[in-house]
């Protein structure tokens, strides 16, 4: 009987184990990352998919200010760049899907490193924040 119950905790605590941020980040943001051919380009995709985690954090009342301060950043960095309302509307896209799928994660991220280790991709994560709100 003790071994029945062991097993059905343990059973229990895998189904609510909090996925790891790179997870999350993978899970929401893969395909965009994967736009990138060079490491370089991968990491600034990776970027842009974290800055629009962040601004998800944010109330929807802030949303919009936020994605133009970054549009306004994005532009003065990049000034002979034309897609900026194409980097928008990623951004735009990626707040939606993180909101459609961790509308309750709460953890910011710090800092996100794409490496490429022995021919394998990963995804670094450093995160800030209490983790997921309950609803």
């Amino acid at each position: 009987m003790k071994k029945s119950k062991k097993k059905k905790r343990s059973a229990k605590t895998k189904q609510t184990k909090a996925l790891k941020m790179s997870e999350m980040i993978i899970n929401y943001a893969s395909d965009y990352i994967r736009l990138g051919d060079t490491i370089d380009q991968k990491q600034s995709y990776l970027n842009g998919a974290c800055t629009a985690w962040n601004i998800s954090l944010l109330p929807a009342a802030k949303r919009k200010e936020a994605v133009d301060k970054f549009i306004a950043q994005y532009k003065a960095v990049n000034p002979d760049v034309d897609d900026v309302e194409n980097v928008r509307h990623d951004i735009e896209l990626l707040i939606k899907e993180k909101l459609r799928i961790y509308p309750n994660e709460k953890r910011a991220i710090a800092k996100a490193e794409f490496v490429e280790e022995a021919g394998k991709e990963r995804i670094i994560v450093a995160s800030i924040g209490k983790g997921i709100k309950n609803p």
